[in-house]
């Protein structure tokens, strides 16, 4: 028998993100949602902050909406969309970057699982032998090809928000989409402050992130997950055995300055991949300078380059060397 845990939590689940009060001169206005399979929250300190939510609440609705529609339709028989051309190509162009271990077009294979959804089953290995020989590992799809852009929907949202932000009177604002959010514009008070969610309990800190603007992404097996049998699996699928992952790390979080270009789903994409590869390939990512990284693992010690980190001093975990 399987048991789901599959929790539509609050965006202030994975990544919390406070804002001081807004300036004399400025409006506040805030907002919470249910979007993308998650409560979302977003906060705006500028002029006409109303209108500037409504605009963003826009664009997260005509997603949802366009990225839902892949987990049920063939991609060869999905209409003409910019936000498909764009996961699609940008992915393609981080796998090339940053190497293999996200495929979106697995979705043939997250459907077998259904671990996000109410009735989650352990498939049998030929099923899961016989669709991972139809996934594609170019950029050719199927007559049954279907798309999962899990691993960068919310990064990807992320970025479409930066760009409508840029173009209104905006001071600051946290757009939080459960496991990835914005951080923007610039506090007059100081730095952002984001608190990062103990895998090991949902209602407490790992640790605080002080940070200028910028893109922050959390991926862990610890949020969506079924157990069967006595065994849990986690909703990140293994491209190579076609399982959910099995990885000694517990949570990655990954920090990209709010100015760099596409760094919405770049964070999004990354702490997934991280996430899967384990602390073996640690090393590796934490020497990149265009990102920093917080990766925590099973043995409750916590990995970082991210000078504005603090860990939480309840949270269980220890600084690793």
């Amino acid at each position: 028998m399987a048991e789901s845990r599959f929790q539509k939590i609050t965006a202030a689940a994975l990544i919390v993100a406070t804002l001081a009060s807004c300036g004399v001169s400025s409006g506040f206005a805030e907002n919470s949602d249910f979007i993308f399979d998650t409560y979302t929250h977003t906060l705006i300190c500028g002029n006409k902050p109303d209108e500037t939510i409504s605009g963003l609440n826009r664009i997260f609705s005509k997603l949802d909406t366009s990225l839902s529609l892949c987990y049920n339709t063939p991609a060869v028989q999905l209409p003409d969309n910019q936000a498909y051309s764009d996961c699609i190509a940008k992915s393609r162009a981080l796998t090339d970057k940053y190497g293999k271990g996200i495929n979106i077009a697995c979705g043939e294979l997250t459907a077998l699982w259904g671990i996000s959804t109410d009735a989650p089953k352990v498939p049998t290995e030929n099923e899961i032998a016989e669709l991972l020989k139809k996934i594609p590992q170019n950029d050719s799809f199927t007559e049954t090809t279907k798309l999962d852009f899990g691993a960068v929907a919310k990064g990807y949202a992320c970025d479409k928000a930066y760009e409508l932000l840029a173009t209104t009177d905006t001071d600051y604002a946290t757009v939080s989409l459960g496991s990835s959010t914005l951080l923007y514009g610039a506090k007059p008070n100081g730095e952002f402050r984001a608190g990062v969610t103990n895998p090991d309990n949902a209602e407490g800190y790992l640790g605080i992130i002080e940070t200028d603007a910028a893109f922050i992404s959390t991926s862990g097996g610890y949020e969506r997950f079924f157990e069967a049998d006595g065994k849990r699996y986690s909703h990140i699928l293994d491209m190579e055995t076609g399982y959910p992952v099995e990885t000694d790390l517990t949570s990655v979080t990954v920090i990209i300055p709010a100015d760099t270009e596409d760094g919405g789903i770049m964070s999004d994409f990354l702490s997934t991949l991280i996430y899967i590869q384990g602390t073996d390939e640690l090393g590796k990512w934490l020497a990149y300078e265009e990102f920093e990284l917080v990766a925590a693992d099973v043995n409750g010690i916590v990995y970082t380059d991210c000078g504005g980190f603090t860990l939480d001093k309840d949270s269980g975990y220890s600084y690793g060397k």
